[in-house]
């Protein structure tokens, strides 16, 4: 991306970048894939637009570049469209597909409107830039920043509280637009809204479940991607330390929740040491050492989605038909779903299954840790012996040099996969490698 803003810079010209959905599962109906597959914005009207008007960038689902660009921006939901300014800034932005060649035009007609606009994103961030600490222009900043889904900077939002007068921070609604604005843990914004704790604990009471959860959210997710960014384990620990808090009496979820914090925060900066120190009790704790009938329970919830899934497919295929057939085009944008007959797998067994994943991942030699991930990975294809779940299993029993063991495990995951219709190409390959010892 890089490379794209600094040809955007050289030429003067905005950017439109296409974050593309995963491929479409091989066992949907024929209907549904034509219908996701069906897109306005390759109408040449569109295409036209584009190409004119924008320098034009597309990541793939999955890969690096596009993994760092959805953090960034804080893309959540495929395909998503972004248009920058020239200088890289936010324009605007929409997700979902739909055949409406319409409303793709009115994006790029948002997006022109955007980059015209005085109080734009990039506006805003020179004004800031330059020392202007008004008030109300940094108010502003806030609100596009927010408006754009994008996380406001934490420099922006402490330098607007500092521009408030003691009063505000004993004023309910001022409160609530900071801390809806993701403050990171012992910030100076932070500090305070936290400066009349009565008021705190007052708004807590009497806002809604979804909008404190909302709140509470934002500001470990901030917090954390700070924390990140400079590497700084203080501050991880303040908050994973605030996450176990908004647990209150629970105290065991309060716990794993500071656990699993901490435990990403470790995956982020490859601190790999510090992660397989603590992930081996972590998912034993909790995932491995399940009692008897919490897995039983989860085992049934699973086998019934499961055994609901082909009337759904059906109903959605069916209901895909009758949209090809009717008079107009859909004017509705669709946002990508993930939908397979198999489902997902009971939460318990999807977290050992990743947790095992990640420990290969690590490339780690070390036999303790990798018996450990083995152990997990057994367990989940004992319950559950999907293809990926054997697909993990075999990278595992192969680090550790069970040759044999991870070859036919593999050959396992390619065939099952064939029977649950999904695409066995990735197993084929990760078992070629494995038979030439290239894995």
């Amino acid at each position: 991306m890089s490379q794209v803003f600094a040809k955007a810079r050289q030429q003067n010209k905005p950017v439109f970048l296409l974050l593309s959905p995963p491929p479409t599962p091989a066992n949907l109906p024929a209907a549904i894939k034509a219908e996701r597959n069906k897109s306005g914005l390759s109408a040449p009207a569109v295409a036209d637009k584009l190409n004119q008007a924008f320098l034009n960038k597309e990541l793939a689902f999955g890969t690096a570049e596009m993994g760092a660009a959805a953090r960034r921006y804080n893309v959540t939901s495929y395909p998503s469209y972004l248009y920058f300014s020239p200088d890289g800034s936010l324009l605007y932005r929409r997700f979902g597909n739909t055949s409406n060649v319409e409303q793709y035009l009115k994006d790029v007609a948002a997006a022109q409107q955007a980059q015209q606009d005085p109080q734009n994103l990039s506006s805003l961030a020179a004004e800031f830039k330059g020392g202007n600490r008004d008030p109300e222009l940094l108010k502003r900043y806030v609100l596009k920043c927010r408006d754009l889904h994008l996380p406001v900077e934490p420099a922006v939002l402490n330098a607007y509280a500092q521009q408030l007068p003691a009063k505000a921070f004993y004023q309910p609604t001022e409160v609530l637009f900071i801390l809806e604005s993701g403050p990171v843990v012992g910030s100076q914004a932070y500090q305070l809204t936290h400066l009349n704790q009565q008021l705190i604990d007052s708004l807590y009471r009497v806002l809604p479940l979804p909008q404190r959860m909302a709140i509470n959210g934002l500001i470990i997710k901030n917090t954390m991607a700070q924390a990140t960014a400079a590497k700084d384990r203080s501050l991880a620990e303040k908050g994973a330390n605030f996450a176990r808090s908004t647990w209150n009496n629970d105290y065991a979820r309060g716990g794993r929740t500071y656990e699993r914090n901490m435990l990403a925060f470790y995956q982020s900066i490859k601190d790999t040491t510090a992660y397989l120190r603590q992930a081996v009790p972590y998912y034993e704790r909790y995932y491995l050492n399940l009692p008897a009938d919490s897995v039983k329970k989860a085992l049934v919830a699973l086998q019934a989605f499961r055994q609901r899934q082909p009337a759904l497919l059906q109903r959605l295929d069916s209901a895909a038909r009758q949209r090809a057939r009717g008079p107009r085009p859909e004017a509705v944008a669709r946002t990508v779903q993930y939908i397979t007959v198999s489902g997902p797998p009971a939460s318990f067994l999807q977290e050992l299954n990743n947790g095992a994943w990640v420990i290969y991942q690590t490339g780690t030699r070390n036999k303790n840790y990798l018996t450990h991930a083995i152990t997990w990975s057994k367990r989940t294809v004992d319950l559950d012996p999907t293809a990926y779940n054997n697909d993990t299993l075999a990278h595992l029993l192969y680090q550790l040099g069970f040759f044999a063991e991870a070859e036919a495990r593999e050959q396992r995951a390619v065939e099952l996969a064939r029977q649950e219709k999904v695409a066995a190409s990735s197993y084929q390959q990760a078992l070629e490698k494995m038979r030439k010892r290239t894995l």
